[in-house]
């Protein structure tokens, strides 16, 4: 007995069902791209320590194979020198001609050759090819993290230091982090300075011949700090710090007075508080006030050198950071003295009401690793 054929007519989705299937996707897709984004930054941030860690091992080797020299063949006043703060060598660029560019460094100029130097008057000649070709060299760079940085496009201060007359001619190549913005290299001069007794002592913008040297030179980084093109993020370090935008607490917008606060914050050890003569350190922390805050001053760095990436936010140290609202001081500095005091009126304590301090870099989203003791 043969079967009677049913007729089945396809059914269409009704626009209701369309609208909630579209709804439910969207619903998914936004809840599903943040999380990425999210693994993203995360899986950046730890290449980004790698690399840091890396740089910092290489450069704690050469120090203890050079008598406890920093590596960087310019010293740290050539690098802090007046002249730096528009030829624009960086202290990363200085210390891997160390690293990785010692049989880098030839004789005289010629094709492929750029002459460099953060002072006018002392310049030496390099072949940027040969850097980290040497087998022997403390640090090969990846080409993931090595990348030239052009002031033509704002990304960097300067062509004198780093580069030939024309960027299209062979020059310095400066390391990045995963997020494409360049590493800086704060480098310590404690053969000069071996404990600072003052914060001039600490930190200074810049050294001229004659004055009175400091453990740390702003223009040492400056070539990246006045950049208003950072790296592959594009930020503009020269915007002037304030609630809710991006500006560096270290860039030019800053005043030079709250750069060296702000200075003595991010590289200064929380161990080696110090107060002006004739105080006391325990008197001053036993004393909240504005001018406990203001009083302390580190005495030595939180290393011999300090590498430092701006973060997944491409500007160093950050107004829009956290940090910006718990630690920034009067709005456009960090005070060092906030390691130690919660504010004017109290001091930091632990859960069961003692004394203790912290560490005021942990309130931005910037990477750091020091060495070198």
């Amino acid at each position: 007995m043969r079967t009677p054929r049913t007729n089945v007519q396809n059914r269409a989705f009704s626009l209701v069902e369309l609208l909630t299937v579209i709804a439910i996707v969207a619903l998914v897709i936004s809840i599903i791209l943040p999380v990425l984004g999210s693994v993203r930054t995360t899986g950046k941030m730890m290449a980004t320590q790698q690399v840091l860690n890396d740089i910092s091992a290489a450069a704690a080797k050469f120090k203890a194979d050079h008598n406890g020299r920093n590596p960087g063949y310019f010293s740290e006043r050539e690098m802090g020198s007046v002249d730096n703060a528009t030829r624009g060598m960086s202290g990363m660029e200085n210390a891997m001609l160390d690293l990785a560019g010692e049989n880098a460094i030839v004789d005289s100029g010629g094709a492929g050759i750029v002459e460099v130097g953060p002072v006018a008057s002392e310049t030496i000649f390099v072949n940027p090819a040969l850097i980290g070709a040497d087998k022997g060299a403390y640090y090969t760079p990846s080409r993931e993290y090595y990348e030239a940085q052009l002031s033509s496009t704002g990304q960097q201060v300067g062509v004198e230091g780093h580069a030939a007359s024309s960027e299209t001619d062979p020059q310095l190549l400066d390391i990045v982090d995963a997020f494409g913005n360049p590493v800086l290299f704060w480098s310590a001069d404690t053969y000069t300075v071996s404990q600072a007794t003052s914060l001039d002592q600490f930190a200074q913008i810049n050294y001229a011949p004659g004055s009175t040297p400091a453990m740390f030179y702003w223009n040492s980084n400056a070539a990246f700090l006045q950049s208003t093109n950072l790296g592959r993020g594009g930020r503009d370090q020269t915007v002037p710090p304030q609630p809710g935008v991006h500006a560096s607490l270290l860039g030019p917008g800053a005043g030079e007075e709250e750069r060296k606060l702000t200075m003595s914050a991010l590289l200064g050890s929380i161990s080696a508080a110090r107060v002006p003569a004739g105080q006391s350190l325990d008197d001053v922390l036993q004393n909240p006030s504005e001018a406990s805050i203001e009083a302390i001053f580190p005495g030595r760095g939180r290393g011999a050198f300090v590498v430092h990436s701006a973060g997944p936010d491409g500007v160093y140290l950050s107004s829009k950071d956290k940090g910006f609202s718990t630690v920034a001081h009067e709005g456009d500095h960090i005070e060092f003295g906030l390691s130690f005091f919660a504010n004017e009126n109290s001091r930091l304590t632990d859960e069961d009401g003692n004394p203790t301090s912290r560490d005021l870099m942990e309130e931005f989203d910037d990477i750091l690793v020091s060495g070198g003791g």
